[in-house]
């Protein structure tokens, strides 16, 4: 997590140092006004104003903590801030460490839960104001992002937790196994709203249905050189349309080394906002399998399918749920994860 800090007296510099030295923030960078950071052991010069650093902070990093007034953070973010599904938890803590406050994007950039640690760590109050933690109630956008799960929309999401808090009973499907107990907000025979996970993003089994995308597909790609980016892309989406499995369930997209600079396949991953692996022709050979073999494909690249096995290389059950599919000449093949559903200590 990359997190910048703010801070604006002797106070709030001898904080961020006493953050540093206490928390795991290794990627924690602190700034301040040169006045106070002489005698600083962590603390940077702020080079620009207040608003020109937090404008860039907004743009590269996960968390944002202000240590000083909460009237100094709200107006530095203020002309930043864009969705909850973007922006990044922002915090505020006093310059004597009493209150740490979640000010923005507390479930699913996390802000609530690095609160919850600061506060911990420096024996401050923390002061979290989320309707369903002050209820102590079940949240799905934390869950889901805790999870690495998909929220595919989070109006849907505002209205499964305005149910709960309304005391409503929310409807619970899953294409998955289940591991532990399932919150008490869940109920089997709601039927006005509720959450499905499912990789099949049109699967609606509620009157309101907020669907959830596990990220479990490592996706197989082999295409000639110079292929354009488009068709990369829309190979892949309408080999997994056909299979009603959704995009956002793509947790990487795969290929031979030898593809490591390609431009297509690169940009690709960057659409789906996913990592592009590649293996060398030996780490390939080794998967056991049947795979769809070709002649030519070996004698080219000395493997003999690269898109089913650089799939089933990336999958933790090795388990090819789409064979070697052809879209304008590129190849696609899907491996799927084994997979459950784990609530954990969030109950």
């Amino acid at each position: 997590m990359k997190i910048d800090i703010y801070a604006f007296s002797s106070k709030g510099v001898a904080l961020c140092d006493r953050l540093i030295d206490s928390i795991d923030l290794d990627t924690a960078t602190a700034y301040a006004p040169e006045r106070y950071i002489k005698n600083s052991k962590h603390v940077k010069l702020r080079e620009h104003d207040l608003y020109k650093s937090t404008k860039t902070s907004f743009e590269n990093c996960d968390a944002i903590i202000f240590i000083g007034a909460i009237g100094i953070a709200v107006r530095a973010i203020a002309p930043y801030i864009k969705s909850k599904e973007h922006d990044p938890a922002v915090i505020c803590i006093d310059e004597r460490g009493q209150n740490v406050i979640p000010i923005l994007s507390g479930h699913i950039g996390g802000a609530n839960r690095l609160a919850l640690k600061i506060a911990e760590i420096i024996g401050a109050n923390p002061v979290i104001t989320t309707a369903t933690d002050i209820n102590d109630r079940f949240a799905v956008d934390e869950w889901a992002t805790l999870r690495g799960i998909h929220i595919m929309s989070l109006e849907k999401a505002r209205e499964i937790s305005a149910s709960i808090l309304e005391g409503e009973k929310i409807g619970f499907y899953s294409e998955f196994d289940i591991k532990g107990e399932v919150p008490n907000e869940f109920s089997t025979n709601a039927e006005r709203i509720g959450i499905c996970l499912s990789l099949d993003e049109s699967k609606k089994p509620f009157e309101i249905t907020l669907n959830l995308i596990p990220k479990i597909l490592s996706v197989g790609v082999g295409c000639r050189r110079y292929t354009d980016f488009a068709k990369i892309y829309d190979a892949i989406k309408e080999v997994l349309t056909k299979n009603k499995l959704s995009c956002f369930g793509i947790k990487s997209i795969n290929s031979i080394d030898l593809k490591k600079d390609e431009d297509g396949i690169i940009k690709t991953a960057e659409i789906f906002k996913v990592p592009f692996n590649t293996y060398s022709k030996e780490d390939l050979n080794k998967i056991e399998g049947r795979f769809t073999e070709s002649a030519f494909v070996k004698e080219t690249v000395g493997v003999d399918t690269v898109s089913e096995r650089a799939a089933v290389q990336d999958s933790n059950s090795k388990n090819l749920i789409i064979k070697k599919t052809i879209v304008n000449s590129v190849t696609v093949a899907v491996a799927i994860d084994e997979y459950d559903i784990d609530f954990g200590n969030l109950l």
